[in-house]
């Protein structure tokens, strides 16, 4: 019998402006491009991670899960090997984050805003062992 790997995934984010996220993503080392002929989607993508941004018609719209209930801390967890070069990577931009970075020999995540109020956790292994607490 033949094990099933899903490998990878996609997040669709209803934002509040298609320009603004674009850049925001691009600066962390996403990449971007338009798919589609009759209904175009906008990816940003970055490893085995894609959102697909889809523009709200009114602002008021958007509203990440994570805004409504505080015990979602999350709308989007991420998976690497790095998360002390990512948090860095969001520190040296000035993003604000939500949950700060803990790095632990099991588990070590942190969580930053993105410009339409969607939380992402970053969570794996860290690269610096350091930093590990």
């Amino acid at each position: 019998m033949t094990d099933i790997i899903i490998d990878g995934s996609s997040f669709v984010l209803l934002i509040k402006s298609l320009e603004q996220t674009v850049q925001f993503y691009s600066e962390l080392g996403f990449n971007y491009e338009v798919i589609g002929d009759k209904v175009l989607h906008h990816h940003v993508s970055r490893g085995k991670l894609t959102l697909i941004l889809v523009e709200a018609k009114q602002e008021d719209e958007v509203n990440p899960i994570s805004s409504r209930y505080e015990e979602q801390y999350f709308d989007v967890y991420c998976y690497t090997n790095a998360v002390d070069l990512i948090a860095q990577e969001v520190m040296d931009r000035n993003i604000t984050i939500t949950r700060d970075p803990n790095y632990t020999n099991h588990w070590s995540e942190f969580t930053f805003r993105d410009p339409n109020g969607y939380q992402i956790t970053v969570g794996g292994g860290v690269v610096n062992k350091e930093l590990i607490s």
